[in-house]
């Protein structure tokens, strides 16, 4: 898919080439300069610039600095050295941003801004006996939502890592642009949640409601736009938005129980945890939105282990995470236990096998040997430092042996699945009422919510207890989250929400060595200490934007 371009810097768009797939709404291909005129006297043309404000949705298939967002969390690190190790080294800043995506966002909030100020209300008269006019047309009146809903997602995607940003609306000139004035974050959120109320009641409650949709998770739906709400209220309830504010965790509790309450009408279920992350993920009845990058393999060539024909790894993941995942029995597990310690992969949590890779599991094809001088493991170049190599969105079908065929596989990023609105309406369930069995006047409490998602038929761990009191309660959500979102783009933002940054200080390993006897000794042991401080909670704005627009405000601690 190429871009649509504007003439006469009506709209300036970049060239780079963002694929979604073989959906219809996606395949087209024309790409030229058109004036406004030329743009919205056409319906093609119009779909494309709809086409357009959807390729700005991110992805994170090693698209922070080239490595995951989660490798800059201590869920995992980055073995190749890329600018994502600015986020933890001390060497952010203004002058050297990492992620830096102010002017990417604010180009697709001005795309958005030109199709709802020109692209609105149209007739196309003269395509009205063309071929599939009329299916075009169902589909030309839903864009306007979508494209809404959109430019509320990218205003999301600007709070959470900035802060207090401009809120702009309509169409601007460049000028106006370097003068607008910030609005404060919670002005932005409240904007995001009553656009996505508006939008919500407009949309399908389907993706296979539209003509063409196929359930092709793909396009926003009316669950979509409440997904987006549920996010962003639960931000705005959080400690890094708000002070304790009980009407804002009910407020955001409503907004994930009017998802939960429809489940059934927008067909969303907890699927099994094994088929999340593969190649028709975007098939599952757990995932709300999605966002397709076409067929590849170069995220399997990042990631299989070293050691395995075309490997070379990328992410791995830490001690910190893989501790975190349970025991069977819903105990934490503890290397003080000399028995859990000298086998520390027996009874887990089964959500650990399908995220992470660990010595002696079969990945791809044949037992992997992370033990010291094993054929995957250290003093290996480039093989993994922490003990551990990705499982999660690797697809063990591709191979790049000699003699076989290396086939490309569909790769689709989750933006939104139904676990999260159940752990949303959960942790803002026992803010807003301090009690985990809490359900007042809806049908669930937030330790039901928390159990729905232990219980999907291929973890099925035990519900989390009754009694817990708040503190513990929320000690073991976020622990839920940590493991059910890891590598899902979740756990870093979390930390900051919560402000909780401090908890990622300590970075750990696994040691893997194999004895004399041949069996293996596994020790926990410190991996890295990184340079943490509260000011990171929020992006740096870079000094290129401040210097264009003098009306932006540095974040604290950044000036």
């Amino acid at each position: 898919m190429a871009f649509l371009k504007i003439k006469k810097s009506v709209l300036l768009l970049t060239a780079t080439t963002l694929l979604f797939g073989a959906c219809d709404f996606m395949d087209i291909s024309e790409a030229d300069y058109y004036t406004k005129e030329q743009i919205i006297n056409n319906m093609d043309r119009v779909k494309q610039l709809t086409t357009q404000v959807y390729s700005y949705l991110p992805q994170d298939f090693n698209n922070t600095s080239s490595a995951m967002q989660d490798a800059a969390t201590d869920d995992a690190i980055h073995v190749y050295d890329t600018n994502i190790q600015r986020f933890v080294n001390g060497t952010w800043s203004a002058n050297y941003t990492v992620d830096d995506q102010f002017s990417k966002y604010y180009q697709a909030i001005h795309d958005a801004n030109f199709y709802l100020d020109n692209c609105v209300g149209l007739t196309f008269d003269e395509w009205k006996n063309s071929d599939g006019f009329e299916d075009n047309f169902k589909n030309y009146l839903n864009y306007e939502y979508e494209v809404r809903f959109l430019r509320a997602f990218f205003y999301f995607e600007l709070v959470k890592r900035y802060q207090n940003i401009p809120l702009i609306t309509k169409t601007i000139t460049q000028n106006e642009a370097n003068i607008a004035q910030p609005s404060d974050a919670a002005t932005i959120l409240n904007f995001i949640i009553t656009e996505c109320t508006a939008v919500a009641n407009v949309l399908p409650n389907l993706a296979s409601d539209m003509p063409g949709g196929n359930g092709n998770l793909q396009r926003a739906t009316k669950g979509a736009a409440l997904a987006l709400k549920s996010r962003a209220a639960l931000y705005l309830a959080s400690p890094l938005f708000s002070t304790d504010d009980s009407q804002k965790w009910k407020d955001a509790a409503q907004a994930a129980y009017d998802i939960i309450s429809n489940a059934s009408t927008f067909g969303y279920t907890l699927d099994k945890y094994s088929t999340l992350f593969g190649a028709t993920n975007n098939q599952s009845k757990e995932v709300i939105l999605c966002r397709p990058t076409g067929q590849s393999t170069s995220f399997e060539a990042s990631n299989f282990p070293m050691g395995v024909a075309g490997g070379k790894t990328s992410t791995c993941p830490t001690e910190n995470l893989v501790s975190a995942y349970e025991m069977t029995n819903g105990t934490a597990f503890d290397w003080n236990n000399s028995t859990q310690a000298a086998s520390p992969y027996t009874g887990r949590d089964p959500r650990l096998g399908m995220t992470i890779v660990y010595n002696g599991m079969v990945w791809p094809k044949v037992a992997v040997e992370i033990f010291e001088g094993g054929k995957n493991a250290l003093p290996i170049t480039n093989a993994t430092t922490t003990g551990y190599y990705l499982r999660k969105y690797v697809n063990n079908s591709i191979t790049f042996e000699s003699g076989q065929t290396t086939t490309s596989q569909h790769h689709n990023w989750i933006l939104f699945r139904y676990a999260e609105i159940l752990l949303n309406y959960a942790e803002a369930m026992v803010n807003a009422y301090g009690d985990p069995d809490y359900k007042g006047s809806y049908s669930l409490s937030a330790r039901d919510a928390v159990n729905r998602v232990r219980s999907r038929s291929d973890v099925n761990m035990p519900d989390i207890p009754v009694g817990l009191g708040k503190t513990d309660f929320l000690k073991r959500l976020k622990n839920e989250r940590r493991v059910e979102f890891a590598f899902e783009g979740q756990r870093f933002w979390d930390l900051r929400r919560w402000k909780d940054l401090s908890e990622m200080k300590n970075i750990y390993k696994v040691r893997v060595v194999k004895q004399g006897d041949g069996t293996i000794k596994y020790t926990k042991e410190l991996l890295a200490t990184y340079s943490i401080s509260d000011k990171m909670n929020f992006y740096p704005i870079a000094n290129s934007e401040l210097y264009k627009n003098k009306n932006l405000v540095q974040n604290s601690g950044w000036e």
